[in-house]
């Protein structure tokens, strides 16, 4: 794998992996396994077999797997068509695709 390919500073759980850990990402963090724990990032993916449970920040925050506990996008949170964000959610703008779902307590920055 070339630097092009993972930039430095990057994240990726990959489908199968199981992280458990607190993780504070410079970059961009994807997500495609299970990550319990706390993530900090500048952008953060949730794909579609990844689920993520713990304190989620990041400036966006775009979601087409499982999400919950507490969500903070200062800037958009993102949810598609296969996405499914639940718990304490604060975002600065708001995107839902048909299908998404959006369950909790919300609150816009």
């Amino acid at each position: 794998m070339t630097d092009m390919e993972n930039p430095n500073g990057d994240l990726y759980v990959g489908e199968g992996v199981i992280a458990i850990c607190i993780a504070l990402v410079p970059g961009r963090a994807v997500l495609n396994g299970q990550f319990d724990g706390a993530i900090d990032a500048k952008q953060i993916e949730v794909q579609a077999k990844g689920v993520v449970s713990g304190t989620t920040q990041a400036a966006t925050i775009a979601v087409a797997g499982k999400i919950n506990d507490t969500i903070q996008a200062t800037d958009t949170l993102s949810i598609g068509s296969t996405g499914m964000v639940s718990g304490t959610i604060s975002y600065g703008k708001l995107e839902v695709d048909k299908g998404g779902e959006l369950l909790g307590t919300m609150k816009q920055m």
